[in-house]
């Protein structure tokens, strides 16, 4: 009887070792960097067509796009993951993005005295900074390759969305507040690859959708000198697209 219990207390201590080593290493550590595929949505544009005495005239703005204000946008950051199972995994992940203003044409200048020409805007760089929570699900966690998805909820700091109105007059620019920096929630799901070569480093590629509930706004008193008081200098909610390339850890 003895001799049995032992035996089985064998087996058992063999399957909680093998079970370990299967476990031995819970937490990640990834930094990846990358940049937005795409960034749709826009400022609140004008509706109504802004009638300027200096000189004399109207203005009709367009629908004012994020894509068109900002170019070359870097995201990097850094992930801590834990393994929950062979197949699931909790992670935090701070990510840091910055977007290059450009100078754009906005809207169209019209009048009965000067020649009708474009009006054009220089938008300031701007930056936002994230934390996320989130799960993990891998696919094929015995591969090489480990295709998997995932989902987050978190929060993004915005910066202020600043840009400089070239005056139609030629005479200077006016500077105005979009929108007020502000920390907003956000939502986040992704797809991607990963790639373990040897046992405790990797690679991870990573394809995103994240939703920004941006409903930031201004009361830039400059907003009349250009004819957008109106709006408020209101953004609005959008989506971005991130691609992400991340070398992992594992320990």
């Amino acid at each position: 009887m003895n001799t049995r219990f032992t035996s089985v207390l064998f087996v058992f201590g063999l399957a909680g070792a093998a079970h370990a080593d299967d476990f031995a290493s819970h937490s990640s550590f990834v930094l990846f960097g990358g940049g937005n595929a795409g960034m749709p949505g826009s400022f609140r544009g004008q509706t109504v067509p802004f009638t300027s005495t200096d000189p004399p005239g109207t203005t009709v703005y367009d629908d004012l796009k994020f894509e068109d204000a900002y170019d070359h946008r870097y995201t990097m950051g850094a992930e801590y993951d834990y393994a929950l199972s062979r197949q699931l995994s909790a992670f935090g992940r701070y990510t840091y993005s910055l977007f290059d203003g450009t100078t754009h044409e906005v809207g169209e200048f019209s009048s009965s005295t000067v020649d009708s020409h474009p009006v054009r805007a220089e938008f300031h760089d701007t930056r936002t900074r994230e934390f996320d929570v989130g799960a993990r699900y891998s696919i094929m966690p015995e591969a090489r390759f480990q295709p998997f998805v995932g989902i987050s909820l978190g929060a993004e700091h915005l910066s202020a969305a600043k840009a400089k109105f070239l005056n139609v007059n030629d005479l200077g620019a006016t500077d105005v507040v979009l929108g007020e920096a502000e920390t907003v929630f956000s939502q986040r799901a992704e797809t991607g690859l990963q790639y373990l070569p040897a046992t405790n480093l990797g690679l991870r590629l990573s394809v995103a959708a994240s939703h920004v509930n941006a409903d930031t706004k201004s009361n830039d008193p400059d907003l009349a000198l250009v004819g957008l008081e109106n709006t408020s200098g209101e953004v609005r909610s959008h989506w971005e697209y991130p691609v992400e390339l991340g070398a992992v850890w594992k320990f």
